[in-house]
């Protein structure tokens, strides 16, 4: 099978759910109507509620869901073989995950531009939006955790790269000190600024292994999680428009830049597929993740097909930008189509890889001893980009090995194999590390609001000292689970928890549109949730019983914690909506009930 061929039926395909599905859901279930004032446009403080241009709302948005979890994923997944990755990536996206985001955007647009926690308080009573909020924290660190874990794992002893992804925050902080104080208002000047600036420091970055300071960038796991971890927590805590906003505008360049080269890449190199279709790891004891393809292949996937921390995306910010109801569609369906295409790029790239090379990165020397296999490229990519790439687990360094062949094949051959590997590690930096500062802000507003409504307290994310101790609490937490995680363990988890906050936003999604509409019309979001919720459960189940209990350590007892709580919470949120559910069918007037939305 040829990559380009791939790419090309995944376009297709997704083009045909934008076309016919997402239209179907939108006018004929949600029935969005162009004519309604958005909270945008209501409320319009200039501050959180602003009327925005439709493709500025798309690139923003774009900017946040899109992380590193939707390139490691599939990159992990090609273990059981390509075929069925790309098959589930292609049903689940147009069928669930697209879904998913437009359906929880829309309503929170209808609740006023309310967080998914404060819908599922609404739809589903306290005890549903509180289950929803302890979720979200657990996903958080989880998420973070799983992503942190591949980009330390590219950066260590990776002088030119470790240099290359520091300088990024500086020049941020430059960039949101540049629009605020500078030169207010001119975001397309200070972003190609940024950008150039990360291009010229990137090229510096080279010529540190040969100098005096390269032995402060030579970097272990151990100081890269402190390092990051500060800067997560500090990025937490300052104002948006100073570090934030400048580093979404920059990460929004240059991950849409990237991805349409590496489309075109495809296209013009058009490399065959080197892994099999399926592998023997389908029934389990595979070397990157041990457990069966069910329930781990949609565990593994994740991000790919289907993903809770869109619930958070889709809820709050976004949908305080947009302007007219008719803009939902686009951003949100199709933001996720963009980013199921990055997914479907990097399963092409891992698949393009000879099986000795692939496992040969993705497994820990131990676990790639028993395959039998032997690096066949991979001794010589390492000597040409300076690095021994071998056990650098966590998906990140194998989708920059395959990115570098794509792009080496089209300028600069074997010579120029250093800076594309390099470069690909950059961009992939750039993604997790937007993701991770994003999600420890997160982190820290959805504890102050949780304890907040123990306390009744108001506006609690407003206070400093709040602030700064919830934040430290968001960072500790997922700096503890990397600092101690291998990635056959932490992707699990974080897939587990994150498809099971995709089931609860389906669930409160059911409600939404059960309540207004057509009952019937609830199946287009209910009947995912059989499938990732038992999925998620089952791979929690194996996971804890094969693997974190018979560990014996602290580490096991809390990650096996962290999944009995989200499924606990899972549970409860179905019982709620299924209550909701029984006393909705026990009012005779249901049926006539289906005003507008």
């Amino acid at each position: 099978m040829n990559a380009a061929t791939i790419l090309a039926v995944a376009i297709c395909i997704f083009f045909l759910g934008y076309r016919f599905y997402s239209k179907f859901i939108a006018n004929k279930i949600l029935r969005i109507d162009p004519s309604r004032t958005t909270p945008a446009v209501q409320v319009n403080d200039g501050k959180d509620y602003i009327p925005t241009k439709r493709s500025v709302v798309f690139f923003y948005h774009y900017a946040t869901i899109a992380g590193a979890g939707v390139l490691i994923g599939p990159t992990l997944a090609v273990e059981y073989g390509w075929l069925p990755c790309i098959i589930w990536i292609l049903a689940a996206t147009c069928l669930a995950g697209g879904v998913h985001d437009l359906v929880i955007m829309f309503a929170s647009v209808r609740h006023g531009g309310k967080s998914v926690g404060e819908i599922a308080r609404k739809e589903l009573g306290r005890i549903g939006g509180s289950a929803v909020m302890i979720g979200i924290l657990f996903l958080a660190a989880t998420c973070i955790a799983g992503l942190g874990l591949g980009v330390v794992t590219a950066l260590e002893n990776n002088p030119w790269g470790a240099f290359s992804a520091i300088v990024t925050i500086p020049i941020a902080l430059f960039v949101g000190i540049y629009m605020r104080h500078i030169r207010p208002g001119k975001v397309a000047e200070a972003s190609l600024l940024g950008v150039g600036l990360i291009l010229a420091f990137f090229l510096i970055g080279s010529l540190i292994p040969e100098s005096s300071l390269v032995t402060y960038f030579t970097l272990t796991k151990e100081q890269l999680t402190i390092l990051i971890g500060l800067y997560a927590f500090i990025a937490a805590i300052l104002p948006t428009d100073l570090l934030l906003v400048p580093r979404d505008y920059l990460s929004a360049y240059i991950k849409a830049g990237v991805i349409a080269l590496l489309v075109v890449g495809v296209f013009l190199v058009h490399p065959d597929f080197n892994m099999p279709p399926v592998t023997q790891y389908i029934q389990g004891g595979g070397p990157v993740v041990p457990g069966a393809l069910w329930p781990f292949l949609f565990i593994i996937i994740t991000c790919g097909a289907i993903s809770g921390w869109h619930s958070l995306c889709c809820s709050g910010v976004t949908p305080k930008l947009v302007r007219n109801e008719r803009d939902i569609r686009p951003i949100a369906y199709g933001g996720w189509l963009l980013e199921s295409l990055c997914a479907v790029v990097a399963l092409s790239l891992a698949a393009i890889m000879i099986p000795g090379d692939y496992f040969a990165i993705n497994a820990s020397p131990t676990a790639y001893a028993q395959t039998g296999l032997t690096p066949v490229l991979l001794p010589e990519i390492s000597w040409s980009v300076g690095l021994d790439l071998q056990a650098r687990t966590g998906g990140i360094v194998s989708f920059a090995v395959g990115m570098t062949q794509v792009f080496s094949k089209i300028l600069g051959g074997k010579e120029a194999m250093a800076l594309w590997y390099q470069f690909s590690i950059l961009f992939l930096a750039i993604f997790t590390m937007a993701i991770m500062d994003h999600g420890t802000r997160m982190s820290r507003f959805f504890f102050q609001e949780t304890f907040s409504w123990a306390h009744k307290s108001s506006n609690p994310t407003n206070r400093l000292p709040g602030a700064v101790l919830a934040a430290g609490i968001s960072a500790l937490f997922w700096m503890y689970l990397l600092y101690t995680g291998e990635i056959g363990v932490i992707w699990p988890i974080f897939g587990i928890c994150n498809i099971l906050l995709a089931s609860i936003g389906l669930v409160i999604g059911t409600s939404f549109i059960m309540k207004r509409t057509k009952p019937i019309y609830g199946l287009v979001t209910f009947w995912p949730v059989f499938i990732f919720a038992t999925a998620a459960t089952y791979g929690a189940f194996l996971k804890i019983i094969n693997e974190l209990i018979p560990a014996g350590t602290l580490t096991g007892a809390v990650q096996a914690s962290i999944l009995i709580i989200v499924t606990v919470l899972v549970l409860l949120v179905l019982i709620e909506f299924l209550k909701q559910t029984v006393e909705l069918h026990k009012k005779k007037n249901v049926v006539s009930q289906k005003g507008p939305l």
